[in-house]
């Protein structure tokens, strides 16, 4: 049973906005899951937002989960932690959360998916990049469709229980169609809803994105 949502929220470090802002606007828009993503805070900072951000999404009934720092999401009870691929071993978060929370692993290729599959510590897998993005500024290889079609192909071809993929980096919801059609479970977005003017309207649009898609693949069906 996938524990995960297909659309995953990621706050990031705006001017004019807390994560908590971002958090709350996000949940009001309708996201039912949220990764709370903190860069250079202190330990005391991270753990006061956190715990409102925790609030804000038990509000909501959205989910919560900890962008790299394990000790922040067992310290709270978050829903999960999300860990790349030189953060905490996966084994250990396991170890640490038990069965039922959510661990997310990293992967920006085929190597690294084919890493986090063996091992089978991981709910889900944010594969990417896909586009530039503003939340990952320092990466330069992207992944295309065709790309991570191969990718999907080879996971399906090589493993009983695929562990589901969920695209990160720059997808627009023009994206989410031929995404979805490829096989991708779900996708991560935070600049996509978080630069919206009106995010109600963007996470709708989000929402008819991956319906279309599913009405179009039941009438491949």
């Amino acid at each position: 049973m996938i524990k995960s949502s297909r659309i995953h929220y990621i706050t990031q470090s705006m001017p004019n906005k807390s994560h908590q802002q971002l958090a709350l606007d996000a949940c009001q828009a309708g996201v039912k899951l949220v990764q709370l993503r903190l860069k250079d805070t202190e330990a005391k900072e991270m753990f006061e937002i956190a715990l409102e951000t925790q609030k804000i999404c038990n509000r909501f009934e959205a989910k919560l989960i900890i962008n790299d720092h394990l000790d922040l999401a067992i310290s709270i009870d978050a829903d999960g932690v999300h860990l790349g691929n030189e953060d905490t071993d996966h084994e250990v978060a396991r170890k640490e959360l038990g069965q039922n929370k959510i661990i997310g692993a990293t992967a920006y290729n085929e190597k690294d998916m084919i890493y986090h599959q063996q091992r089978g510590y991981a709910d889900y897998i944010g594969l990417g990049t896909f586009r530039k993005t503003a939340t990952k500024p320092e990466i330069k290889e992207f992944l295309s469709l065709l790309e991570i079609k191969a990718l999907i192909d080879k996971q399906k071809q090589n493993y009983d229980k695929p562990i589901p993929l969920l695209v990160i980096g720059g997808v627009k919801i023009t994206d989410i169609p031929p995404l979805l059609s490829i096989g991708v479970y779900g996708i991560a977005i935070a600049s996509l809803l978080n630069e919206s003017d009106d995010k109600k309207m963007t996470f709708e649009k989000i929402l008819n994105a991956f319906k279309q898609a599913e009405i179009k693949d039941e009438g491949n069906g």
